[in-house]
């Protein structure tokens, strides 16, 4: 067992690796009375093909991931939900590009609501009826997404800026691959992937450590750790963007732009992806931040309003950065954006740094109030191979220098990807035209 006490942030850290193969972190808080915990099997929707033990090319269609959690939350009694709720707790999921997440917050009795969690994810039922319902209820998910003029500007995006990457396609999937799943490729995707020694397991609040991985070891005491092996296989993925724009209309009230921006370098180091992460948000809090004159300046010209947005997401095996705006000065406003990407060089300054610096140290330690966005960093660190809770030095060990190689590097004159949704025109019917 791993053991750190971290005095600065009045936190202790307990980690273990359970002989079943399950991964288990405990974060205790004694003064609170709710209690969370987080099921990560480390899967999404990137996952499509591996090579098991024996050689064999496993290929699996577009949604399948999100299609597991969602049939999962079905079992032969009903629903899981309902379940949880009887007990006075409340359950979720969420299937990402890199993870599939089940978790669940609980006053009452702990232990309860965490047997509920693991039965339902590691007992599936895979009726075929409930296979071609479940088809149903996705499809009309993707339907309603497509709807959406925020997730045809996310998506879009990323399907101009990566040729082969997974990431490009929606993590429900389409009604065309949806249509391809069935029982025998969720029962090969749900043995390959849901296997304990490929889960990581993160519970936060007044819960004891030895009592926790006591009954952990209990339970699983039949499973040892067998060490399923398999790889993950990924196209590989061409330098430079797909597409540089993109136009579409939809019936909304104001254009939205978005810009984006894939990263060049794709790290294997850990600490490498996580400075990555860090100095590239940094540079666009520097350059579009509320409190920054770059801000204003777009602000006081209607280049943009409060719904302006930016944000840098750095995966396992890319990353890319993304700005979004609502405008009706379309071009101004790109152009306005560009300008300030490629120039700004001559204006970077080590004061403006510093207090970029010191809000991102602010939102780390805010951060550690919320049970489920600690969770989700624990999770996301760890598959990184770092502790969450020590994170804190790397963030403090960044440099200027450190930010200007990575704006050089991802945004200074660097292709970009333009997504534009329009205005779509209502026609009138004519006889109504007088």
């Amino acid at each position: 067992m791993i053991y750190n006490k971290f005095d600065e942030i009045e936190e202790e850290y307990y980690e273990k690796e359970l002989k079943s193969g399950l991964k288990v972190v405990l974060i205790p808080r004694e003064k609170f009375n709710k209690k969370h915990a987080i099921l990560s099997v480390d899967v999404g929707s990137v996952d499509l093909k591996l090579k098991d033990e024996n050689e064999r090319i496993h290929q699996y269609p577009k949604g399948i991931a999100h299609f597991i959690e969602h049939i999962l939350f079905e079992n032969r009694e009903g629903s899981i939900i309902d379940k949880f709720s009887q007990i006075g707790s409340s359950v979720n999921a969420y299937t990402g590009f890199n993870n599939t997440n089940y978790y669940f917050n609980t006053t009452n009795d702990f232990f309860e609501s965490l047997k509920y969690l693991f039965d339902f994810v590691m007992n599936p039922h895979f009726d075929k009826k409930r296979i071609e319902h479940e088809k149903s209820v996705i499809n009309q998910e993707i339907n309603m997404y497509q709807d959406s003029p925020n997730w045809q500007s996310f998506f879009q995006l990323l399907q101009s800026m990566y040729y082969e990457y997974p990431i490009k396609y929606n993590i429900a999937g389409s009604p065309k691959s949806i249509e391809k799943i069935n029982q025998r490729l969720l029962k090969d995707f749900f043995e390959k992937y849901y296997d304990l020694s490929n889960m990581r397991l993160v519970v936060i609040g007044n819960v004891n450590y030895e009592e926790l991985f006591n009954w952990l070891e209990n339970k699983f005491s039949q499973i040892d750790n067998t060490n399923n092996y398999f790889e993950k296989i990924y196209p590989n993925e061409p330098q430079g963007i797909k597409l540089k724009e993109k136009d579409l209309a939809m019936s909304i009230s104001r254009p939205i732009i978005s810009l984006g921006y894939k990263e060049n370098r794709c790290f294997k180091d850990n600490r490498k992806i996580i400075e990555q992460d860090m100095t590239t948000n940094m540079i666009l809090e520097m350059l579009f931040g509320k409190s920054n004159k770059y801000y204003h300046e777009l602000y006081n010209k209607n280049l943009i309003d409060e719904n302006f947005s930016f944000n840098y997401m750095r995966e396992k095996n890319t990353g890319f950065a993304k700005i979004y705006a609502e405008t009706t000065k379309i071009n101004d406003t790109i152009q306005g954006i560009t300008k300030i990407l490629n120039t700004w060089e001559n204006e970077i300054k080590s004061k403006d740094f510093e207090v970029v610096k010191n809000k991102y140290i602010g939102r780390y330690f805010r951060s550690l109030n919320s049970f489920e966005t600690l969770s989700s960093q624990i999770i996301k660190y760890l598959n990184l191979g770092h502790n969450y809770l020590d994170i804190i030095k790397i963030i403090r060990e960044i440099k200027l220098d450190d930010i200007i190689d990575q704006y050089q590097n991802i945004f200074k004159n660097q292709e970009q990807v333009k997504v534009i949704i329009r205005k779509k025109e209502q026609r009138t019917h004519p006889f109504l035209n007088g």
